[in-house]
């Protein structure tokens, strides 16, 4: 078996050195041609390094420009500080009211959160949800029946402008 396999490859290197091409004549001196240089089209990969290469050069000028007015504010030198957005955190625990669909509606809870802490009103950032029951649902043996238990939605943290 070997044999035939030693004798198939030797058949196939005679074969192949039978049928390759001639090479064609080189041309001579004044028939040369200069050969234009291959004409390189970006791939995928080059775009993606201009993209990434243009992000960093918009993030490098965000930040300084953010530097700057950091500075500013620093040295008390920019006039109008009503452009700036100044956010406070209010942690706590506030219960969301039911809307008429039975949704929980943290807005006014929010907005409660903040004015206890003395901020105009905030967002809910932090919702905590618990289920609040009737005490005889403790008791052994006792079956639940509907409305012995409620979800009540509380705003644990806020963002108060």
């Amino acid at each position: 078996m070997i044999a035939l396999l030693l004798q198939a490859d030797a058949a196939l290197a005679q074969g192949g050195q039978q049928q390759q091409p001639a090479e064609p004549p080189a041309p001579r001196g004044d028939e040369a041609q200069p050969e234009a240089p291959p004409s390189s089209k970006p791939g995928l990969v080059d775009r993606l390094g201009d993209m990434i290469k243009d992000s960093v050069d918009s993030m490098s000028s965000t930040l300084k420009g953010t530097q700057r007015t950091l500075e500013d504010i620093n040295k008390g030198t920019v006039d109008n500080l009503s452009r700036l957005p100044v956010t406070g955190f209010a942690v706590g625990r506030a219960l969301c009211t039911r809307a008429e669909n039975g949704a929980p509606d943290c807005r006014a809870a929010s907005d409660r959160l903040c004015r206890d802490r003395g901020y105009k009103g905030g967002n809910s950032l932090e919702i905590q949800t618990a289920e609040n029951c009737n005490p005889r649902v403790l008791i052994p043996g006792y079956q639940r029946k509907p409305g012995d238990c409620r979800t009540d939605n509380y705003v644990t943290r806020a963002g108060c402008n």
